[in-house]
């Protein structure tokens, strides 16, 4: 019996080493098809230390005339060198393209593609304009590794950061065990912290999770260089995007933690390259999915067998590639969104939407929600934050395993909010029940006017569709900490008991809330451990000590000089 391969028509699999500038060789396996000469190929960058083509469409690549090269970043899987996350992906992804271009089965044109790490990888070299790139499809991919990646808005992204590098320890294991080295030492640290992550997320300092950081050592690094915006801006391509001339397809998910850096990367890329031709080249598509999961079923969500069958995001992703390398204009629509509710995929022509009405719905003290103006002498609203009892997490943009008590409250996607009933550390506010549907498509704000009798601490808000029979869906959430409230590279201390104005990036949405249904605003001050606890001391959250933590008294301003508000991107019914 013939192998899949064999029935394509392929030569099968070939082991090969690229060379990079520095003499360090980085392991790749090419796929090829049989028939001789030159093909357009499609490179694939992993630091995942495992054979890729298990999740990456090589197949169906093939059956299209591409060739396929999965490179393994340095340090990992056979590579050469020592993986330090991102720093080395710029460099040596253009070694790679360059060296790619010399080999006698490359035409001479190259398109790039994956999800996440393998989507960074694109970014950090199709700012440089290099030759023979054609074409980059980067999946869930951010726009900025300090202020998208690691942090948000200031706040550490500490789930998803620990998990990532707790899978990238394991792996670092077995790729030290296949070497033949004697890991007994490491392996003992790294299985302590990941037999109890609950426990790993309280630790401090947080440097202090030697199991992780003496196998990956980007975990202590980040931490350190919180503070450090030339660290950050030496490795980061965010203000090379603009130099990209090629086309993009790039792909999200409402509910990916990353969902903020797709949508820039398409704005960026689509308003600042040089040629019209590829600004008109970009292309986006953002599902109801979440990271790792485009079937359609995020939380407690199941969104429809069509949110991921009515797409044919694989075929999508073929077509674009095939008529990028062959220098045609896509034949997909610019922009391509589901809105959730309504459960339907819509084609739109810009992001934002041109139409849309941006509206202001005012917190109020009673705690309502609404278009209408605060009183002039409306009241505060005040709580206490006690990051020794932080607001657990509760679906979301995450990329975290596990839950409350062994549950699966902290995975991502939307999750009923009910869980938190009872806690006097949440503000909510909830509008009327509709009168009429409200779609939401677009970026979503909230902007607090607020004080805290803290040097420093953190203001979260949560936007939720409350259905009738009183389920509390999240639809998306976001943080800042106080001291960036005007950027991490302007920390701005924060005066006790002054108040100010927080400007809180709720990411976007396209969310049909239903008439019969409520629109609620739940504002806090933690969501842990999706993000770090604020001990209110102001220090870097890789310093912080378990003495540190201290509760902090809130107060959320609602009257007209000083009114608390959430941006609503309304799309009109016609």
């Amino acid at each position: 019996m013939k192998s899949t391969l064999e029935v394509l028509g392929t030569t099968g699999i070939e082991t090969i080493r690229v060379p990079m500038r520095d003499g360090v060789a980085l392991a790749a396996t090419l796929y090829r098809p049989a028939a001789g000469g030159g093909h357009p190929v499609i490179l694939v960058r992993t630091p995942y230390s495992e054979p890729m083509s298990r999740s990456l469409p090589v197949l169906p690549a093939l059956a299209e005339g591409f060739a396929v090269l999965v490179q393994n970043c340095r340090g990992t899987a056979g590579s050469e060198g020592e993986l330090h996350a991102f720093e080395n992906e710029g460099a040596d992804g253009l070694d790679t393209l360059a060296w790619i271009l010399e080999q006698p089965w490359c035409d001479g044109r190259i398109a790039m593609f994956g999800p996440s790490y393998l989507g960074m990888s694109q970014l950090a070299v199709s700012g440089h304009a290099p030759a023979g790139l054609r074409a980059i499809v980067p999946i869930v991919a951010t726009n900025d590794y300090r202020d998208g990646l690691v942090f948000r808005q200031g706040a550490l992204q500490l789930g998803q950061g620990l998990g990532w590098h707790l899978l990238k320890a394991a792996q670092t294991l077995g790729d030290r065990r296949a070497r033949g080295e004697d890991v007994g030492a490491h392996a003992a640290a790294f299985g302590a912290v990941a037999a109890n992550p609950d426990a790993a997320y309280r630790t401090l300092p947080l440097t202090a999770l030697t199991g992780v950081s003496d196998l990956v050592p980007s975990w202590t690094t980040w931490l350190e260089q919180e503070n450090e915006p030339a660290y950050w801006e030496r490795i980061s391509y965010a203000d090379r995007r603009s130099g990209t001339a090629v086309p993009g397809l790039h792909v999200g998910g409402w509910f990916d933690l990353f969902l903020g850096g797709t949508l820039d990367n398409f704005v960026e890329i689509s308003t600042r390259a040089t040629d019209e031709s590829v600004r008109r080249g970009q292309h986006l598509i953002i599902g109801p999915w979440t990271h790792a999961d485009q079937t359609g079923a995020a939380g407690e969500m199941f969104f429809g067998s069509g949110a991921a069958a009515a797409i044919g995001l694989e075929a999508q992703q073929l077509r674009f590639l095939r008529e990028s390398v062959e220098g045609l204009d896509s034949s997909l629509p610019p922009v391509q969104l589901f809105v959730m509710g309504a459960n339907v995929w819509r084609q739109e022509n810009e992001w934002p939407l041109a139409r849309t009405d941006w509206q202001r719905w005012y917190l109020h003290p009673d705690a309502g929600l609404g278009t209408a103006a605060p009183h002039e002498d409306a009241a505060p609203r005040t709580y206490r934050h006690d990051p020794h009892d932080p607001v657990p997490t509760i679906g979301g943009a995450t990329l975290i395993g596990g839950g409350l008590d062994g549950g699966a409250e902290y995975m991502p996607g939307s999750r009923d909010q009910r869980r938190l009933d009872g806690r006097e550390d949440i503000l909510r506010f909830s509008s009327d029940p509709l009168e009429e549907d409200v779609e939401v498509t677009g970026p979503v704000t909230v902007t607090l006017h607020a004080s805290t009798s803290a040097a420093d601490t953190d203001f979260t808000a949560k936007l939720i569709d409350v259905w009738p029979d009183g389920r509390a869906m999240a639809v998306t959430d976001g943080i800042v900490r106080a001291r960036y409230r005007g950027g991490m590279d302007e920390p701005q201390p924060v005066v006790p008991g002054e108040v100010a104005r927080y400007e809180i990036d709720l990411v976007a949405t396209s969310q049909l809330f239903r008439r019969g249904h409520r629109i609620r605003v739940d504002v806090a001050s933690s969501n842990f451990p999706c993000y770090d606890r604020n001990s209110g001391s102001g220090k870097p959250a890789g310093s912080v000590q378990a003495e540190d933590l201290a509760p902090a008294d809130q107060a959320v301003f609602l009257d007209r000089d000083r009114p608390s508000y959430i941006t609503l991107p309304v799309i009109p019914s016609n």
